[in-house]
């Protein structure tokens, strides 16, 4: 009778998918509350609204830096937990139990210059009193934390459910940006060459020997992938919330075409890019301070980033990051990334006139009909953004938990944001 009700609701697959689920919502949740800084109640309310329609089946038990998820409707399902692992910041995060022992991944924090980024918000602007307004709508937009960034000055910024300026947000798939600067730096210190092969395990034997790790920034590595969260053939919900090796979930997906012939979007391509850059010494070295606030997701056994959705900045950390691709390479004065490498990630692919290389593009006016073709944007989900407008030297951060897809309207947003931003 219950699972007839479930796929009534929710469909079949919501049923199939509910063990997924519920290590989605543990893990979220744990990371809402301790490592973003969430209010219990507003983290457990908007995870919780993954999936609306069995948001209600719900059981979610807040511990000692841990969640349990239990299911009011099918309550012969297993439990599903999460917890933090690690003791110390940035150097820990929260994983799914998979596994009885998990590790911390200790990486080298390199010695970095901060961003210099400077605060003058006037509480009086009308600018501020709007994005104070955007974030205190509530529902169906959701959001959470909002910052307008001129030249190197934050000129507006507004937070809601316990956040502040020194919360590390997770960018979900806008950490593809971030991977995007890792392996930027390890070219520009010539540790490595995009159009370099990667040759994962077992890739030598095959024709994914071909694949470069310029394929997998621009998603045509040709490597079978369907990316959804949900439902039938849903590699990324089932490598990210349901294997305890989403690293080789991603690397053993079989050749469907040669590269560059076909945009795919894939969290997979990421995962293997992560698989690729652990190999290499001081893979992580980001080039400035990250704002001093950040958290990095790893998979169940602590051996891989989760590149393609786990990195958290604060507002101001993921601001400067656009401004080093909108100031050629630069932040504070001091080059993160060369030129050339800026040039690359702001060209797009063969594939793909909307997409560079992990940074999306509006040079056809495709993304954000309403703001110039210059405009380029990191994207992940529940409409989280940061768009950057070169030709405005503006910056605008917004995060949240959208309840569908485009219930925030950015473009429009931004486009508002400009009209008001001091000049």
């Amino acid at each position: 009778m219950f699972l007839l009700l479930a796929c009534g609701l929710g469909g079949c697959d919501y049923a199939k998918d509910l063990p997924m689920l519920g290590r989605y919502v543990a893990k979220n949740v744990c990371a809402s509350i301790w490592q973003e800084g969430y209010d219990q109640a507003a983290a457990v309310g908007y995870v919780t609204n993954v999936a609306p329609l069995v948001q209600p089946s719900w059981k979610v038990l807040v511990g000692d830096r841990s969640v349990q998820v239990d299911n009011y409707w099918f309550p012969w399902l297993a439990s599903k937990q999460a917890s933090v692992v690690g003791t110390e910041a940035p150097r820990e995060d929260c994983r799914n139990h998979y596994l009885d022992r998990q590790l911390a991944y200790y990486y080298a924090l390199p010695p970095a210059p901060s961003s210099g980024l400077v605060t003058q918000v006037d509480p009086t602007s009308a600018l501020q009193r709007y994005v104070q307004s955007v974030v205190a709508v509530g529902a169906p937009e959701h959001s959470t934390a909002i910052l307008v960034l001129k030249g190197n000055t934050v000129v507006a910024e507004a937070y809601r459910d316990g956040l502040g300026p020194d919360s590390p947000l997770k960018g979900f798939s806008m950490s593809k940006s971030f991977a995007n600067l890792l392996i930027g730096r390890l070219v520009g210190r010539g540790a490595m060459h995009q159009d370099d092969a990667m040759l994962l395990t077992g890739w030598e034997q095959d024709q994914r020997a071909l694949i470069s790790y310029d394929h997998s920034l621009r998603m045509n590595s040709g490597l079978q992938w369907h990316e959804a969260s949900l439902g039938a053939n849903n590699d990324q919900g089932q490598m990210l919330y349901n294997s305890a090796d989403p690293a080789g979930y991603a690397a053993t997906k079989p050749y469907a075409q040669d590269p560059e012939q076909v945009f795919n979007y894939s969290s997979g391509d990421y995962m293997n890019l992560a698989s690729a850059l652990v190999r290499l010494d001081d893979w992580f070295d980001p080039g400035w301070d990250l704002e001093s606030a950040f958290h990095m997701e790893f998979s169940p056994d602590g051996a891989t980033p989760l590149l393609g959705e786990g990195v958290y900045l604060t507002t101001r950390g993921w601001a400067a990051l656009a401004s080093i691709y909108m100031h050629g390479g630069e932040l504070n004065g001091h080059a993160i990334l060369t030129p050339d490498w800026v040039s690359y990630s702001l060209t797009p692919g063969a594939t793909n006139y909307d997409y560079g290389a992990g940074i999306w593009l509006n040079l056809g006016q495709n993304l954000f009909p309403e703001l110039p073709p210059d405009a380029f944007a990191f994207a992940g989900s529940y409409d989280r953004y940061v768009v950057a407008i070169p030709t405005a030297d503006v910056v605008v951060v917004r995060i949240g938990f959208s309840a569908q897809p485009g219930d925030f309207a950015m473009g429009r947003f931004v486009s508002n944001v400009l009209e008001l931003v001091p000049q």
